[in-house]
């Protein structure tokens, strides 16, 4: 019998990868559904994931059948809790240059994908998440979701894809959300503009 090293009742985690579901519509349309899954890690991006969802993006960007992608995080806790600070922690002056171009890839491929993208904001969405929301052409979320860029509070600034912000709320409201770090819920984000 296999005897797992967890402690009891302590589920084992999934390996964190990126999922595709296609559904056609009755009309004969058709829509992807990419799930980024690392919830035991609250579906943060670390460098192997980003690569994965760039690289999945771009095959389902020359499917000419797609009418739309729907962009979500695996179960209710997180849409995307930001970039793995674990993976973060480790890196010296390049390795985090490349890590920041990474986090922009993977926006730059939600904002230059060839249908209409929506980003259903089911859990937290923060630092990285929030910034991938933002390169949507539509964002839907949940009552009770917490969304922000805490990142300024562990010396982090937001330097990917922040300059989305105030084109999407104004420039005031993206300062203050910028450099003060702190996380507003779902209704603060639909008076802002930020969600639909």
């Amino acid at each position: 019998r296999h005897r797992s090293s967890l402690p009891p009742g302590r589920p084992m985690s999934e390996p964190a990868e990126i999922r595709t579901r296609l559904d056609t519509l009755a009309d004969g349309r058709r829509v992807a559904h990419v799930t980024i899954h690392n919830p035991a890690r609250a579906n943060s991006l670390n460098s192997a994931l980003m690569d994965r969802f760039v690289a999945r993006l771009g095959e389902l960007a020359t499917d000419e059948s797609l009418h739309a992608l729907v962009l979500t995080g695996a179960g209710e806790r997180a849409f995307v809790g930001g970039a793995d600070i674990g993976e973060m922690a480790g890196l010296d002056v390049e390795g985090a240059r490349r890590f920041i171009t990474r986090v922009h890839r993977c926006c730059e491929a939600v904002h230059r994908f060839p249908t209409p993208v929506i980003a259903r904001i089911n859990g937290v969405a923060l630092g990285a998440g929030l910034e991938l929301a933002a390169a949507c052409d539509l964002r839907v979320v949940a009552a009770g979701v917490r969304l922000g860029m805490p990142e300024v509070h562990l010396g982090i600034p937001s330097v990917v894809e922040a300059a989305l912000m105030p084109h999407l709320m104004g420039w005031g409201r993206a300062r203050e959300i910028l450099l003060l770090g702190e996380t507003f819920d779902a209704d603060q984000a639909l008076q802002w503009g930020l969600v639909e």
